[in-house]
């Protein structure tokens, strides 16, 4: 009786409970992060996606493993991301394509604005009109007169969702043209036609292109940002030659599954910061043209909503619904 008086008393329970060990958490990663990429090998996406991933290792103590889960525009990947484990293993990459999916897709599997938790915002990078180095056209007005004439649609293609990108339509309204957009999975396969001729132009990210521009395999008649790129600082802008309208940079960034530990989301972010101030990433990145745009998580956050609203409502504008 007195024994079980003295176990039940609080000033004895006490430090029975502290010594008691905590029960320790799992550490984080305990497996290796998988970045999912929308888009095939060897594209912009890509390239920026492995240049972080392959020196990851050393500040996560787990590789980080890129994966590409094409089609669909990028939707395929990003419903995969949206319905993973939100344990901080599985992260995506996103072009701002992400944000004009909502507004072109009647249904989507997932919901863009309430799925995902920004990560960590890679930076900024032009867009640029190319067409094959024997085109007759030697300029976009060039382009919009030949466009016009034409009793048939020119011929473009991209990897843009479901066939359709915010750059084509823009130029429709703007050039009064008619096009007939090839889909690709991936910016290079389309380069590769575009190249042999089989497209009349291709709207692509500068990061994919300019080797071949500088190389002569193609021509650039004018890039999207709102300033020259310093990849391509001889071509001007579409708002020199009048196309105000088509005035807009891409833009890269890492996104996870909502409910994400904020320590795992923290711990990420620090080691892209880090491995993006290296001078030799630094250098690879800006050699691709890709323009650094330091943020914080929450700054980050607050982007990404901003350009769902903004790139959304685009082909809602333009009528164009698929369902």
């Amino acid at each position: 009786m007195l024994r079980r008086s003295l176990l039940a008393s609080p000033f004895l329970a006490a430090p029975l409970i502290a010594v008691m060990p905590a029960r320790a958490q799992a550490p984080w990663p305990d497996k290796p992060v998988t970045l999912i990429v929308g888009y095939g090998a060897g594209g912009a996406t890509d390239i920026i996606a492995r240049t972080f991933a392959e020196r990851m290792q050393p500040l996560l103590g787990q590789p980080m493993v890129v994966q590409n889960v094409t089609g669909a525009g990028g939707t395929i990947a990003s419903d995969r991301v949206a319905k993973a484990a939100p344990d901080g293993h599985t992260i995506l990459l996103i072009p701002n394509a992400h944000a004009v999916a909502p507004g072109l897709y009647a249904r989507l599997p997932y919901d863009t604005a309430g799925d995902f938790t920004a990560l960590f915002f890679a930076g900024n990078s032009a867009n640029v009109l190319v067409v094959p180095a024997g085109s007759p056209d030697r300029d976009l007005a060039a382009l919009a007169a030949r466009g016009r004439a034409a009793s048939a649609p020119l011929q473009t293609g991209s990897a843009a969702l479901a066939g359709w990108q915010p750059a084509h339509q823009i130029m429709k309204e703007a050039l009064g043209l008619t096009l007939e957009h090839v889909p690709y999975r991936s910016g290079p396969q389309g380069q590769t036609d575009l190249i042999a001729g089989r497209l009349d132009f291709m709207v692509s990210n500068v990061l994919e292109v300019a080797e071949h521009v500088r190389a002569g395999r193609l021509r650039a008649l004018a890039v999207t940002s709102p300033t020259r790129s310093p990849l391509l600082p001889e071509v001007p802008t579409f708002a020199e030659l009048g196309v105000t309208a088509l005035q807009a940079d891409s833009w890269f960034g890492v996104i996870a599954p909502r409910g994400t530990p904020a320590a795992a989301l923290d711990r990420m972010h620090a080691a892209f910061t880090s491995i993006a101030g290296v001078p030799e990433v630094a250098s690879r990145l800006q050699t691709l043209g890709l323009i650094p745009a330091p943020m914080e998580r929450e700054a980050w956050q607050r982007f990404y909503l901003a350009e769902v609203e903004k790139w959304s409502a685009v082909p809602r504008r333009a009528n164009i619904r698929i369902e």
